[in-house]
């Protein structure tokens, strides 16, 4: 019996082990299918002037806008606290002012305050820049430090729930920067870098240029960085401007899930000791422009001019603000404007125009331009010209007006569509001296505008000669037309005059380039210094 069950199960493992080697049987090939293919249909020709498409189609409705509210205390310090509440996102974002910056600068040191305040976020007394980043990105958030042209800022950026260590990273930042010698090195190395790129780029030479034009060069808007002037800053001189930042008179904007009793509780403990009072703003004075002259700095080769033409402008709390804006987005300020389409739609001379004013604490400038081809570089100045002069000449035309006022109202919401775009929305309000209350009633009075009033603007605040005109290109072929425009005193009775890529003169029979391109820098969709006319407040 035990023989023939050990049999038995010998035949069956057999049979299993011949089974489980057996070559498995081979897929069956799919099914190959005919695509079924349609006859083409033969369409008819598409026609630009089809009457549906005369008329653009009419926007839906205009969301109802609800303008957060602001919220305004002081700390036990002197801080004056800005805040707007949002329980949207758990996120807070806050920003330190205070009213000191390139302004400040002296002649010999111009860049100071702008390369010192970068120095402050580089790290700690506790913390090296590696360390100091470490910090940061452990705990999500983000810190910075930077100077503008007139003021100093200290931001932070957190989640609701790190803004514990977030503000302790940055109280630790402002009152115990690490200002070390090796980090302003780098950073004055990088800004020598930056200085040198820029002068081979057209498009950055106008930025750099035109303000020293328009403002004068000893002004304080005027200044302009050179490596001599970076060379002769001083750690010293960094821990001066350090020390400068004071509690006293400095806003803090803050947007987020974040309460008036939780700012108290979280920064009172932290701040309690820092005493002080901070910077008060600069006063300025008027602008003393090179007006009625033609400058040119030479870019020999360069495929396109960069044109800027402009003057001094009015105040931001000037009373006609809404026409004076309409004018502008008129003008140049938006793409149906009359400059865009004449030099790109009629002329075809750019791919765009603008024009718009920029404004400061202390005034504003008007300037309109384009990046134009070189060989209709004094046609394309003849035609900003003309169209600057014919804003003064008439009003604009009831669609223009409508167009633009409509693009106003529309605009408004995106002004506060974001934490950050609440937050400058109210900080620009208060940096140009205007109420919190600014925009209650804004599309009433853009609305209420009427043409008689956009062009009474025109004849307030663009002037008929005497203008700021800078062409940045290439001298052998555009030099003869601007000499011609100059002799014909078309903007003034300054001439031509030719400026290194520093704004500085030239001197007559120098063959010394002004700026050298930096390869793939000098063609297409060059910009000019235009400012697009800046959203309300």
């Amino acid at each position: 019996m035990k023989r023939t069950t050990h049999g038995w199960s010998a035949a069956l493992i057999a049979a299993a082990l011949t089974f489980a080697c057996k070559p498995p049987k081979p897929a069956e090939p799919p099914e190959v299918t005919t695509p079924v293919t349609q006859e083409p249909v033969e369409e008819g020709p598409v026609w630009p002037d089809e009457p549906f498409r005369a008329q653009q189609p009419a926007p839906g409705p205009i969301a109802q806008l609800q303008l957060p509210a602001i919220k305004t205390f002081t700390m036990d310090n002197g801080i004056e606290v800005f805040l707007v509440s949002e329980e949207t996102l758990p996120t807070v974002y806050m920003t330190l002012e205070f009213d000191v910056g390139e302004v400040d600068d002296p002649a010999n040191r111009a860049g100071l305050h702008s390369l010192c305040t970068d120095l402050i976020d580089e790290g700690t007394k506790r913390l090296e820049k590696i360390a100091f980043e470490e910090a940061q990105a452990d705990h999500a958030i983000e810190l910075w430090a930077n100077s503008g042209r007139e003021t100093s800022t200290f931001g932070l950026r957190a989640l609701k729930g790190q803004l514990e260590p977030g503000l302790d990273l940055f109280v630790e930042m402002l009152r115990e920067p690490g200002l070390r010698q090796k980090d302003l090195d780098r950073l004055r190395d990088r800004r020598k870098a930056s200085l040198a790129q820029t002068r081979g780029n057209p498009a950055s030479i106008p930025w750099r240029v035109y303000p020293t034009l328009i403002w004068g060069q000893t002004h304080p808007y005027g200044q302009v960085d050179t490596e001599k002037t970076l060379d002769g800053i001083k750690l010293a001189d960094c821990k001066k401007v350090a020390g400068k930042f004071k509690p006293e008179g400095a806003r803090l904007f803050v947007v987020g899930m974040i309460t008036e009793d939780e700012i108290k509780a979280a920064l009172g403990p932290r701040l309690d000791k820092w005493k002080g009072k901070a910077p008060k703003a600069k006063a300025i004075p008027a602008a003393k422009p090179r007006g009625g002259t033609i400058f040119l700095v030479d870019v020999p080769g360069a495929a396109q001019s960069v044109i800027s033409i402009g003057h001094p402008g009015p105040s931001r709390k000037a009373p006609d603000y809404e026409a004076t804006y309409l004018m502008a987005q008129i003008l140049g300020g938006s793409f149906s404007s009359r400059i865009n389409m004449n030099l790109r739609e009629d002329k075809g001379y750019a791919y765009g125009g603008r024009g718009g004013i920029s404004y400061y604490r202390g005034g504003s400038y008007f300037s309109a331009g384009a990046s134009v081809r070189t060989d209709a570089t004094g046609a394309s100045v003849r035609e900003l010209a003309k169209e600057i002069a014919g804003m003064r000449a008439g009003p604009p035309t009831a669609e223009e007006i409508q167009r633009e006022q409509a693009g106003a109202i529309a605009a408004l919401p995106a002004t506060f569509s974001t934490p950050t775009r609440t937050l400058f929305a109210y900080k620009w309000l208060d940096f140009y001296g205007l109420g919190l209350d600014w925009y209650q009633g804004y599309t009433k009075r853009i609305g209420e505008v009427t043409p008689a009033a956009v062009q009474e603007a025109a004849k307030q605040h663009l002037q008929e000669r005497d203008f700021v005109v800078l062409v940045v290109g290439d001298a052998a072929t555009v030099q003869a037309d601007l000499q011609a425009i100059a002799d014909e005193k078309l903007f003034g009775d300054g001439g031509l005059a030719l400026l290194d890529a520093d704004g500085q003169p030239v001197k007559a029979g120098a063959t010394k380039a002004a700026a050298k391109p930096i390869a793939g820098k000098e063609g297409g969709g060059l910009k000019p210094p235009v400012p697009r006319p800046q959203p309300p407040g």
